[in-house]
């Protein structure tokens, strides 16, 4: 292990609050330096954390501060174009989650990368999660055999992300509820899985209950999916089904991904709010019979937050664990699941 110490930029600091928090605990940080154009957030944050070096012009800081690395928490259509520019000034970029607004936009982020020797990580920080990181052990250890079918979603009661600057649509956004929450829970379904290569989507996007509301918000002509279904075949015959909503008429918030193989299953069920109440469990045949063992009872050793394996990476010269090019496959496929919306037929991976 590396005694290198690093400063560290973070922009954006609405998301990027929970980036500041990681790194001002972290002991592989010497400094941070922070950016964003509200100059009430800077305070704020800054005050928090007892962080001096405030900006809000990003080409400033960039120019001022000897940067070794920098977290971008900002809207989806600046993600491509301040990454390329940190990592044409030296410095190695933790970019939130999505990697881009489409696949073209990911492809130029992977090529600067690769161009400037930088480290390229995407925020999927829900591999991170202690039952992610348990079940993704089994999963090595081959206890659930070939896995053959993954249904994984996020979907919400109510909880289209006002805040966000919505009006604007897919310029800004890119997409809705696929590329905001499906992204993270499409991202460790295929991590569980080996991040096969897909074959085919057939998939659809659905704006039914939001439109109401965002008129009276003073948003017209909302055009963003509130709920976004598909299903795709991966190459090796894996079918996995994904489903993401901001609103939609059921029951609480919920994070679910169920997975099953040949040797057994597994499901990952979390209720967000009322406790984050979580049920996770492996299903695995013993003495002839299917038992359901508590996934919490298998023990692993605690993993880092996923702003300081970002870190480590550095300081270690090893590849970032969440990689740019498992964010452009994801990107690909969120890109297949509009295009088949779009055309209202199935869409072959290319």
């Amino acid at each position: 292990m590396s005694n290198r110490k690093l400063k560290v930029g973070v922009v954006g600091l609405t998301v990027g609050a929970s980036h500041v928090k990681d790194y001002a605990s972290s002991d592989t940080v010497k400094e941070i330096v922070l950016c964003d154009v509200d100059e009430s957030r800077l305070k704020e944050i800054g005050y928090k954390y007892n962080i001096i070096k405030k900006y809000t012009d990003f080409d400033k800081m960039l120019k001022e501060e000897n940067l070794d690395a920098i977290s971008l928490s900002v809207p989806n259509f600046l993600h491509m174009r301040l990454s390329i520019q940190a990592m044409e000034a030296g410095v190695h970029v933790l970019c939130e989650k999505p990697m881009a607004r489409n696949a073209a936009e990911a492809r130029k982020m992977l090529e600067a990368a690769q161009k400037h020797n930088k480290k390229l990580m995407i925020n999927f920080n829900q591999r991170f999660l202690h039952e992610c990181q348990t079940l993704k052990s089994v999963i090595d250890e081959g206890k659930l055999g070939d896995i053959y079918y993954v249904r994984t979603l996020w979907q919400r009661r109510r909880g289209v992300p006002w805040w966000y600057p919505l009006s604007s649509g897919k310029e800004v956004c890119g997409g809705g509820a696929l590329i905001d929450l499906g992204v993270h829970v499409l991202d460790r379904a295929m991590w569980f899985c080996g991040y096969p290569d897909p074959d085919w989507v057939l998939g659809n996007t659905f704006c039914k209950v939001s439109k109401d509301e965002a008129a009276r918000k003073g948003i017209q002509n909302f055009e963003l999916e509130d709920m976004g279904v598909a299903m795709f075949r991966m190459k090796g015959g894996v079918m996995l089904e994904l489903e993401a909503s901001w609103a939609s008429n059921r029951e609480n918030e919920v994070i679910t991904t169920r997975i099953y193989g040949s040797k057994g299953g597994a499901v990952l069920h979390r209720v967000v709010g009322d406790g984050n109440a979580a049920s996770n469990k492996l299903f695995l045949e013993i003495g002839g019979e299917v038992q359901d063992i508590p996934l919490d009872d298998k023990i692993i050793s605690k993993m880092p937050n996923v702003r300081q394996a970002f870190l480590d990476a550095i300081v270690n010269d090893e590849e970032v664990p969440c990689t740019p090019q498992q964010g452009l496959k994801i990107t690909q496929m969120l890109d297949m699941v509009y295009l088949s919306a779009e055309n209202g037929t199935p869409v072959q991976f290319e």
